[in-house]
């Protein structure tokens, strides 16, 4: 072997042994990186239950742990680098770097500001709490500014580049930093709303609204009961209340109310209080309710709070049983009892008093025993499903609350961005038949036309439970009676479906068959509202169909599907849509 070739082997040997101890090194890296990542999403689990717990030391041991079994995992070398550049490969190592990144970020530039406010927030009373909460406004926005740039560089990652198993990983924990930037925001936004709402600043006149959702409306249910609370630095009285028989009918609607809704609905939406919440629109929601309470002799107020009986049952997870004059009310029997045995075994009045009573003793119950942090934590998944609006007469903290999830339907929708659509329900039975009402929605979308504009397909799926030997022996103030021109028994929810800007309507049908609908347009939106009437035992599919117009700018991501807050969870699936045979 000529000395020429000896060093040419001696070369080759030296770069594939380099090679061999980068792979090496990288396939370590790798796995301890893989291994991390694995004990650092139990540790996650682990600090999230501790705070909802107000077990905040136990928060910090579990972010601790989090950090330091992660971070040191974290390769920061040249040849890591060098690997990422690598075609098919590099992808995956960069993916599996920035989602442990973003984890270390989590537990060292935001935990640290949460775990501190929930501890001056725990067994705080409502003064401290409120003053608490102000002086924490600033470095929760500086938290919440953080998890946005940690959730948008996690956004960048391209999901189609990698191995499925990274892929699902990096989808759980792009997941929960989503999960905490809504978190974040909310709190930060709170932070800089509630003090004086809560009557930091000086005394604030509240009206709760409550929301019957045995009887569907848009933004939750008819609106069944009302309460004047005064807030004093923090602390909560409760000055009045009364309920929707207290209220008679306007000849004229008591406010502006949009012209697509009345066209759809009808301009009962100002006319009767229990419609106060027909509107998607909570800014017109708020200004009813408040014309209604002063109707009624009651004062102009400062705060609309507009919330169903699903938060009252959230409320009393947090607070604990509470007496009414039918006995105990707790988390597990809130619902059966404020919506549906009322009105199986009460005339109307009674079950007026009843809610109202209810109510009134929940509300009692926040202010003489809710615990900040405990109350907070019990509330965070109800503001999620939009179960809770919130409105200010105050023009600073209202175009903050605009842009948050207290916002009400029509906001939510707008911020959910430009390919949401909604569906709303209004039951037109005249009863209480929601309990037994199921819903499924489904989307499907994809391109059949010859001009290329994408379809979208809205299905509403449509249950009434209710057996037909029930229908006869339930109560008028249930079944409705066939006062409003639907059968005893049968459910008539009015369907709503609203779209984002620029989309034209394609047609409804009812289990295949092509209906009629009626159209309007407000704001750019188009809304399409069809009735559908169930009877007992049967189920119905409307199907409604849009055509993005030329002008609309789709990515072809799957839209998404705001609704009606329902008693039950609702199955959201999403699916492409079916084009005809050529």
């Amino acid at each position: 072997m000529t000395r020429r070739r000896r060093l040419l082997w001696v070369a080759g040997a030296l770069l594939l042994l380099g090679t061999v101890v980068a792979v090496v090194h990288v396939g370590r890296s790798a796995w301890d990186l893989q291994q991390a990542l694995t004990v650092a999403t139990e540790d996650a689990a682990v600090a999230t239950t501790a705070v909802a717990e107000g077990d905040i030391d136990g928060a910090e041991r579990a972010a601790s742990r989090l950090v330091a079994g992660i971070a040191p995992a974290i390769p920061d070398d040249p040849v890591w680098s060098a690997a990422e550049a690598i075609p098919g490969v590099g992808a995956n190592l960069s993916a599996a770097r920035r989602a442990a990144t973003a984890v270390v970020r989590v537990g060292e530039e935001v935990a640290p500001t949460v775990f501190e406010t929930a501890r001056r927030l725990t067994d705080a009373d409502a003064p401290a709490a409120v003053h608490a909460l102000r002086e924490a406004a600033p470095a929760l926005s500086r938290a919440a500014a953080t998890q946005d740039d940690i959730a948008r560089d996690l956004a960048g990652i391209d999901r189609t580049a990698l191995i499925p198993r990274l892929a699902d990983g990096v989808e759980r924990v792009t997941d929960a930093v989503d999960d905490l930037r809504t978190a974040m925001d909310g709190a930060a936004q709170a932070a800089e709303l509630v003090p004086a709402i809560l009557g930091a600043d000086g005394d604030r006149g509240i009206l709760i609204v409550l929301q019957n959702t045995a009887e569907l409306r848009t933004g939750g249910g008819i609106t069944g009961t009302f309460l004047e609370l005064r807030a004093r630095d923090g602390v909560l009285s409760l000055e009045a209340q009364r309920d929707s028989s207290d209220f008679s009918p306007s000849e004229k609607p008591l406010g502006t109310v949009p012209a697509a809704e009345v066209r759809a609905l009808g301009d009962g939406i100002g006319r009767y209080v229990q419609n106060t919440s027909m509107t998607a629109d909570f800014r017109v929601t708020a200004n009813l309710a408040a014309a209604w309470w002063q109707k009624s002799g009651g004062s102009a107020p400062d705060v609309v709070v507009s919330m169903d009986p699903v938060v009252l049952a959230a409320i009393l997870k947090a607070v604990g049983p509470v007496e009414t004059r039918s006995g105990a009310l707790d988390q597990s029997n809130a619902i059966d009892l404020l919506l549906v045995e009322p009105y199986r075994t009460l005339d109307q009045d009674a079950q007026s008093r009843y809610f109202a009573d209810a109510a009134g003793a929940v509300f009692t119950a926040v202010t003489e025993r809710a615990r900040p942090l405990t109350l907070v934590t019990a509330l965070a998944g109800v503001v999620d499903e939009g179960r809770i609006s919130i409105w200010s007469r105050e023009a600073e903290e209202q175009a903050v609350l605009a842009g948050t999830a207290f916002a009400g339907p029509l906001a939510r929708l707008e911020a959910a961005g430009p390919d949401a659509f909604a569906v709303y329900f209004n039951d037109a039975t005249g009863g209480k038949l929601t309990p037994y009402l199921t819903v499924g929605l489904q989307t499907r979308s994809g391109v059949c036309r010859a001009d290329g504009l994408r379809e979208v397909e809205v299905a509403v799926d449509l249950g009434n439970t209710l057996a037909a030997a029930d229908a006869s022996s339930l109560p008028l103030s249930v079944t409705g009676g066939g006062a409003y021109g639907v059968k005893a028994g049968n459910i008539a929810p009015t369907v709503t479906v609203v779209t984002p800007r620029g989309w034209f309507a394609g047609g409804v049908t009812l289990d295949g068959a092509p209906v009629t609908s009626v159209d309007a347009q407000d704001d750019g939106r188009l809304s399409v509202t069809h009735r559908v009437e169930l009877s007992p035992g049967g189920s119905d599919v409307l199907t409604f169909r849009f055509v993005a117009g030329p002008d609309v700018q789709t990515d072809g991501a799957e839209p998404r599907l705001l609704h009606t807050p329902l008693l039950a969870p609702v199955d959201v699936r999403s699916g492409r849509i079916g084009c005809p045979a050529a």
